[in-house]
């Protein structure tokens, strides 16, 4: 879980049914389990919790978020080996 992760990939379904994946890069090395931890804590700061439908909808009105994955970049990788 100290893998080196470069991006997290956010998935939002906006309510015309579009899912938008979405890259926030990120600006300093962060290794997969640090990823995890600041993708919840994103989830939390851009949407909300609804218990009467299990879903979280984000907070500027545009959809429901679905998920997120921490993505290594092969590019990177390399780069930081030389």
């Amino acid at each position: 879980m100290e893998e080196p992760v470069h991006y997290l990939i956010l998935l939002l379904l906006q309510f015309d049914g579009t899912l938008v994946k979405e890259a926030l890069e990120f600006t300093r090395p962060m290794t997969l389990m640090e990823c995890l931890d600041w993708g919840g804590a994103h989830r939390e700061a851009i949407a909300t919790y609804n218990e009467k439908v299990n879903a979280w909808f984000l907070n500027d009105g545009s959809g429901t978020w679905q998920g997120f994955t921490c993505v290594q970049d092969p590019d990177k990788m390399t780069n930081a080996k030389n």
